[in-house]
């Protein structure tokens, strides 16, 4: 998975991701409503495609990734727009988190099926965030196999939303609420037919 993604960094940006970070930046900031001082990570943050869009709503972003070569792609964008509230780090679910803030907010998008253990993940952002911090999770909505165009690439094949609010709850979050984020129309790995597939936004709170 790890080599894929340094493989796709060069040519991630496309205009159809672009736009749905856009719409998913978009909801997050809507369900979070932050006040211009958070101290926010983005949790996957590739080439910074949704930190980007959601800096100049909150105070500091730490967008991480396990990519090199994705944090390279965003240190480019930062160095070249002056931006100065976006701190690339290389981190991951399972990594120390010695070094880490502690988080008002906690955002990710599409990043969660490309991790193995979701209740360590949904563990790890609890202990990261300070009482009353929020998360904002955007993921896919449970699909057969067909939204990769190989295998290998995706630890889950989206979410069924029940079993996942029931791993964030055993993981300490409250107030765990649903709704849909965006539709993402792209050719079936399978049939080569035009589908849908649905983005959930989660949101939930710690205490």
């Amino acid at each position: 998975m790890s080599d894929y993604f340094e493989q796709a960094a060069i040519v991630w940006d496309n205009p159809n991701r672009m736009q749905m970070a856009t719409t998913i930046a978009g909801a997050m900031i809507r369900a979070l409503h932050p006040r211009g001082t958070e101290t926010l990570m983005d949790y996957g943050t590739g080439t910074g495609l949704v930190a980007l869009q959601c800096r100049q709503h909150v105070g500091r972003i730490i967008a991480v990734d396990s990519s090199p070569k994705m944090l390279s792609m965003l240190t480019q964008k930062i160095a070249a727009e002056g931006i100065l509230n976006v701190e690339p780090r290389e981190w991951s679910v399972g990594g120390d988190t010695g070094g880490m803030p502690r988080f008002d907010g906690i955002v990710s998008s599409m990043t969660l099926h490309h991790v193995h253990d979701t209740l360590l993940a949904a563990r790890t952002f609890h202990s990261l965030l300070l009482p009353g911090g929020r998360i904002a999770i955007a993921d896919l909505d449970a699909e057969n196999g067909e939204f990769h165009e190989k295998p290998g690439i995706a630890e889950h094949d989206g979410f069924n939303r029940e079993h996942l609010a029931q791993l964030f709850a055993c993981a300490g979050f409250m107030d765990i609420r649903f709704e849909e984020a965006a539709t993402i129309a792209k050719p079936s790995s399978r049939t080569g037919a035009l589908r849908d597939f649905t983005i959930f936004l989660l949101t939930a709170t710690r205490e």
